[in-house]
């Protein structure tokens, strides 16, 4: 980011250089500096694992991103993967499992296989090619990992007129619930599809996770993945949507949809963990997550504390977006 200190939404000034607050290793270094309020410590990584390219998966890429994980990551508390292969479920189950140690994995691939071989409309027409993953490792203070599937009958929707679930694309839309230091925290591992080459069905994702994020009103939530939202962010905050560039039939419903995401679920207590700990300001290219753009997203209860949020651009080597992190406290 630019040089010069800014204050953040913590109100401690922080250098625009993200590496100025960083360890040697490049890791945020803040435990020194007494930023930790204390707590179970849980660190959590969003990836998009590029699945869908090929539409097969390749072995090898996938190999090595689980190495990578393990390796240069070291081995994450929980893991929300975008973009996983259908075709290659077993296999990257298989590698967690075995080669990793993340004993507790739910996902949606499941999902995706079916509607790839759907013949129903408007299914035939689409590529169900990836879904999501979630992991929790044997060894983190954390357990109980359990998927939630989306009610239109139950809760808030009991007998509401909007059901919230419009989506043709429900496999990009993972919810799940797990238990930290004794606290329950709402997980939704998210990737929206591309506008460009779904039209509304981008904005329908992230209407139908904002609106189910909002009415159920988690005490505590995670929202992490690959939301191909915004097309850009100014040096003073301000989010431009896509949206804007849209026909005018559907731009304030496109724009709406995106600024709900990026600055409304302030509402029920979510922050963007990245802008949250570093603040505004110009982004270098350690910043950004794809085509340098800042796409990937970390939203959470500001009740779970983050500490530290960043990008690590190593994880190009295998994979066109870069892994995003973030340190939390239960």
């Amino acid at each position: 980011m630019g040089s010069g200190p800014v204050r953040n939404s913590k109100g401690v000034d922080s250098e625009w250089d993200s590496y100025a607050m960083c360890d040697f290793d490049g890791q945020p270094a803040w435990d020194r500096d007494g930023l930790n309020p204390g707590g179970a410590i849980v660190r959590l990584l969003s990836w998009n694992v590029q699945g869908s390219v090929p539409p097969a998966g390749s072995k090898d890429r996938i190999r090595n991103q689980v190495s990578f994980i393990g390796e240069q990551l070291d081995q994450p508390d929980i893991v929300m993967l975008n973009e996983v292969t259908t075709v290659q479920r077993e296999l990257w189950l298989d590698l967690l499992r075995e080669e990793q140690g993340y004993t507790e994995i739910v996902d949606t691939l499941d999902w995706g296989q079916e509607l790839r071989e759907s013949n129903i409309p408007p299914h035939h027409e689409f590529i169900h090619t990836s879904g999501q993953i979630t992991a929790v490792h044997e060894d983190a203070d954390v357990g109980d990992l359990e998927r939630r599937r989306p009610s239109i009958r139950n809760g808030p929707w009991e007998s509401s007129e909007m059901k919230d679930w419009s989506t043709n694309f429900p496999e990009k839309i993972l919810n799940s619930e797990v238990q930290i230091a004794g606290q329950s925290v709402d997980l939704w591992n998210v990737r929206t599809v591309p506008g460009s080459m779904y039209g509304e069905e981008k904005i329908k994702i992230l209407e139908n996770v904002y609106a189910r994020i909002t009415k159920s009103n988690p005490e505590r939530c995670i929202l992490a993945g690959d939301l191909n939202i915004p097309n850009a962010e100014r040096a003073d905050g301000t989010v431009v949507s896509w949206g804007e560039d849209k026909p005018e039939s559907i731009r304030e419903r496109w724009i709406s949809a995106e600024l709900d995401v990026m600055t409304g679920l302030s509402e029920v207590g979510l922050v963007d963990a990245f802008r949250y700990i570093h603040g505004y300001g110009d982004l270098d290219t350690e910043d950004t997550s794809h085509e340098s753009r800042r796409i990937d997203h970390i939203f959470a209860s500001e009740s779970l504390n983050p500490e530290r949020c960043w990008y690590d651009p190593a994880g190009y080597e295998c994979s066109d977006h870069a892994p995003m992190l973030m340190e939390f406290s239960v």
